[in-house]
């Protein structure tokens, strides 16, 4: 307990020093979106928008569900009140069992209880994907029939907080009962419970419990319910940008859900402001915000949809190629752009090619531009490497660079590289390193019989080499595989 009351402040220190970081970027990114004036077209429309939903309680006309048959109508009809869906949810789900012995008043702590394993992913509603909140957690508070009346025991903010938790974790808990009364109950009902998640959208990521049924919702429902839910979560640009920091992976799995252009529209405008050339060279340390930029990348139905991703990628690529989710951000991007902005990008790894091919991460971006096989390329990256290939082929990561090398150059310059290890002294070092050795075996089954009997005599020439060394095992091998006696 004594630990518990010393940990707390510290805790509660550092959640507000990441706030104020948070608070800080976030103007950061209002400004630079002030003095460049990028998109603003865009997201002054998206400002109205937000006002135009905020003056109808939030919600955009939506349809509950998709047409069942038979249904006649009534797909938009007026969202009911949070109290009528509850009631309607606590009728269909039954009544709340008591509490566990030996649990005081109506904090209910056990997990089992309150999220029993069984209750997940059965019926008629399955679960596509696993992902963090898949898990259930000790909940904070708990839902019973006296909910309001113990929200209204606390004023003013305290009680819709508190209203809105004991909501999130009433839904989470009845995930296939909410489930069953969207997607096969009566109209009016399903509507009522779309109002609800709409209207709770933003909570329920948040929530590690109710991001669950968020993204099950999102996978099964028309794309005018998706929309609402996306607008609601994407309406305050403020709140999105700390959402994507903190449960990156939920909003990763809505950007995978969407199936209309309008909801990636949406997204778009909400990451505008803080993916900006100026910006960029800030957030290439940021893990969680560059995978939702990936994934909105991987999701673009034309090039033109994420044009100034591209453009804020192309002026820090070579940054993001050293970040482990920078370098798949970048490989997307190329596939998405022109010959134009490819080119741009493929050049400038090409001239730093042998910083980057020994970065644990950015060796992947330069054996991606040696399989492009542009003689342009290939010669750059040949010259940056010239005098550098024992270097290179000592090293873990650019000894696979080197291996692609002796598989894409032509035969002048994989001439060089065989030379340059054979004359390199003592060259029986080379043979039996432990990334080196690799590099050798590669050469010995892409090059010519010229090159290729000159490097063996000078496998075979060594003296006192173990050729029972595990460094040593697969170039023996592959010589005896050619016809080679030792």
């Amino acid at each position: 307990m004594a630990l518990e009351l010393r940990l707390a402040p510290a805790a509660a220190e550092e959640e507000r020093r990441l706030s104020e970081e948070d608070e800080l970027l976030f103007q950061d990114i209002a400004r630079e979106v002030g003095r460049l004036g990028i998109r603003e077209t865009e997201v002054e429309a998206q400002g109205r928008r937000q006002e135009d939903a905020a003056a109808a309680d939030g919600l955009l006309p939506l349809p509950a569900v998709p047409e069942r048959p038979g249904q006649q109508g009534g797909l938009y009809r007026p969202p009911l009140s949070v109290t009528r869906v509850l009631s309607l949810v606590v009728q269909e789900a039954g009544p709340v069992p008591p509490p566990p012995t030996g649990v005081p008043g109506g904090r209910r702590v056990l997990d089992e209880w309150h999220f029993p394993g069984d209750h997940l992913g059965r019926g008629r509603a399955p679960v596509h994907q696993n992902f963090r909140a898949a898990g259930s957690v000790p909940p904070r508070a708990t839902w019973s029939g006296d909910a309001y009346a113990r929200a209204r025991a606390f004023p003013g903010r305290a009680a819709s907080t508190q209203l809105v938790e004991d909501i999130v974790l009433f839904l989470a808990k009845n995930e296939q009962t909410v489930l069953n009364m969207l997607f096969w109950g009566a109209p009016e009902d399903a509507d009522a419970v779309a109002a609800v998640i709409v209207q709770h959208a933003v909570p329920l990521i948040e929530s590690s419990h109710g991001t669950r049924l968020l993204v099950v919702v999102l996978n099964r429902c028309n794309h005018m319910l998706q929309e609402a839910i996306v607008a609601r979560i994407t309406r305050d640009h403020k709140k999105f940008f700390k959402i994507c920091a903190a449960r990156s992976g939920e909003v990763v799995s809505m950007i995978n859900s969407c199936i209309s252009e309008k909801s990636l529209e949406l997204l778009r405008d909400a990451i505008v402001p803080w993916v900006t050339p100026f910006m960029m060279a800030r957030l290439v340390t940021d893990s969680s915000r560059l995978m939702v930029v990936h994934a909105l990348v991987q999701c673009v139905p034309h090039p033109y949809f994420a044009e100034f991703i591209f453009d804020a990628v192309a002026t820090n690529c070579l940054a993001l190629a050293i970040h482990p989710h920078g370098v798949s951000l970048l490989q997307s991007c190329l596939e998405h752009v022109g010959w134009t902005e490819k080119d741009n990008v493929l050049s400038k790894v090409s001239c730093c090619s042998t910083d980057l091919a020994q970065n644990r991460f950015g060796n992947y971006i330069v054996q991606y531009v040696l399989k492009q096989r542009n003689p342009s390329y290939l010669a750059i990256i040949a010259s940056r490497f010239r005098s550098n290939y024992v270097t290179l082929s000592r090293q873990r990561y650019s000894s696979n660079v080197v291996e692609t090398c002796l598989e894409v150059f032509n035969d002048r310059d994989r001439s060089n590289i065989v030379h340059e290890l054979i004359l390199y002294h003592p060259f029986r070092d080379l043979v039996s390193d432990e990334f080196a050795n690799y590099v050798i075996s590669r050469a010995l089954t892409t090059c010519k019989v010229p090159l290729r009997d000159r490097l063996a005599t000078a496998i075979l020439s060594l003296q006192n080499v173990n050729r029972r060394h595990p460094h040593c095992l697969k170039m023996f091998n592959t010589l005896s595989e050619l016809g080679y006696r030792y």
